[in-house]
């Protein structure tokens, strides 16, 4: 009866140590897996505007160095928008990658759209380093008519004012991906997904 119960005891240890080792093995290719992907893209939400429409514009906004802004419609350059909160931390965090982007992309207009009081903003913009190199806008409007219901969201629009890509960003791979979006045609990578699944199934 021992025998049989150490056997017992024995298989199952076994059984338990080779699980153990079979979990250790699948998160390293999971991990492998991550590394080849790279970040995914900014993930889009259905609300608001759609890719390809033109997004909603606007005149005459002020931006932190009286700078008059205008958001959409015909520019001489793409235009993105970083829809922001003063209270938003990672919104904070994404501030040294944007305002070095913004310095980087002599070919786009980087715009944070943010919400909130005057002392909100007084006592964000002091901590935040912003410059000349982008504008920050207080202008509620703008996101409403673009439905963001959540920070940090960002649109990208082309030089004609349609959207070319938006979604939640909450890293700086995320915004990047706008800017390829921008440049490939391909918003976001459920529309990736969908073109490969139309093409497999013209193929089929």
């Amino acid at each position: 009866m021992n025998t049989l119960l150490l056997t017992a005891v024995a298989v199952l240890g076994a059984a338990t140590a080779l699980l153990f080792l079979m979990l250790l093995a699948l998160a390293r290719e999971i991990g492998r897996v991550q590394v080849r992907l790279g970040p995914l893209g900014a993930r889009m939400m259905d609300t608001g505007p759609r890719v390809d429409q033109a997004g909603p514009s606007f005149r005459g906004l002020t931006d932190q160095l009286d700078r008059t802004v205008d958001i959409g419609g015909h520019r001489a350059r793409p235009q993105l928008l970083v829809f922001t909160a003063p209270s938003c931390s990672t919104c904070k965090s994404l501030l040294p990658g944007i305002r070095s982007m913004a310095r980087a992309e002599k070919e786009l207009d980087v715009v944070l759209v943010s919400d909130g009081t005057p002392e909100e903003h007084r006592e964000f913009l002091a901590g935040s380093g912003i410059g000349a190199e982008l504008a920050y806008v207080d202008a509620r409007d703008v996101g409403i008519a673009y439905q963001v219901g959540t920070t940090p969201y960002a649109v990208v629009l082309d030089e004609h004012g349609k959207i070319r890509g938006k979604g939640l960003c909450n890293h700086m791979a995320q915004v990047e991906s706008l800017l390829n979006a921008l440049e490939t045609g391909t918003p976001s990578l459920q529309h990736l997904h969908a073109q490969a699944k139309a093409q497999a199934d013209a193929a089929a």
